[in-house]
């Protein structure tokens, strides 16, 4: 059942501040605790978790996923994939799952220039790798804590304007990245990022990041394992570095570079004037953010 007492806090606090669009710090915690207080409805908590997410904060929440979930993840996509044509697809009616290796060029077609190898999931097709069950679990409850009922949009198609989207994503060595965005808000407040690679032991270098109120990169991957999740405001500057930067990429290589699972609810492309992730106004001087082509 929704919580219309968290619609309401959400409502309160969007109506009374401006949106945020800055980090103010990161806060570490385990994905449990927050699913027990969610479904328990406790209200103080609630109250304060909305308020401190709404001030810029940043959840890793530890233990979402295992670490053998995530695994079974990256190789059950990459090895179903491996011998399918890289393709592309609106969201639109009778849309199938796809993957589509987006180089460099292919990147700046987008709203937000990127760089990366993509695998999109939809509900209304077949689940052929059996992954939708295990993280709608998850996603229900975010879901329901940002003011939706938890179930909100798994049955839509792209005919009824929001649809959900699991994205499994491979970050390829050296040149993929994310540029600096902000992503809509409209349908789902929260970012909600699953890692499914660690530093230090998959890949070295900068990765996700946020922005802070200085302008200064504030780097997350350090306090991040495999299976974590992440969650904040949408608006919340962000990106994601080229990793491995003294390497050459590898797209049909499964340990090459940086994995990530992306789940989120977005506008679909029978909606004529949808919202997308857009590039932040400012542009950073950090050349960590931008890949190394040369």
């Amino acid at each position: 059942m929704q919580s219309n007492f968290i619609k309401k806090c959400w409502k309160d606090i969007e109506k009374n501040s401006s949106y945020p669009n800055r980090v103010r710090k990161i806060i570490v915690s385990d994905f449990n605790e927050i699913e027990k207080k969610i479904d328990a409805e406790d209200e103080k908590y609630i109250k304060n978790l909305i308020r401190s997410i709404y001030a810029g904060d940043f959840y890793i929440l530890k233990n979402a996923f295992t670490k053998k979930f995530m695994d079974e993840l990256k190789n059950k996509t990459f090895n179903y994939y491996k011998s399918k044509p890289s393709e592309f697809y609106q969201m639109l009616e009778g849309t199938p799952n796809f993957h589509r290796k987006i180089d460099i060029e292919i990147g700046k077609k987008y709203s937000i220039q990127m760089c990366k190898h993509s695998f999109y999931f939809y509900p209304w097709n077949k689940d052929p790798l059996n992954i939708f069950q295990t993280i709608y679990k998850k996603w229900r409850v975010i879901k329901k804590l940002m003011g939706l009922n938890p179930t909100e949009y798994e049955k839509n198609t792209p005919k009824d304007g929001v649809v959900d989207r699991i994205q499994v994503v491979q970050y390829p060595s050296r040149i993929g990245y994310l540029e600096p965005h902000t992503d809509p808000h409209a349908n789902q407040r929260l970012i909600f990022s699953g890692y499914m690679s660690k530093k230090g032991e998959d890949f070295e270098g900068l990765g996700f990041y946020l922005i802070d109120n200085n302008n200064e990169i504030v780097e997350v991957e350090h306090l991040i394992d495999t299976g974590d999740v992440g969650i904040g405001y949408s608006t919340i500057y962000h990106g994601v570095a080229p990793v491995n930067t003294n390497k050459n990429p590898n797209w049909d290589d499964i340990n090459d570079g940086r994995w990530f699972l992306s789940m989120y609810s977005n506008a679909s492309d029978e909606i004529k004037k949808r919202t997308t992730s857009a590039s932040t106004k400012e542009k950073f001087e950090d050349k960590r953010l931008y890949p190394i082509l040369n």
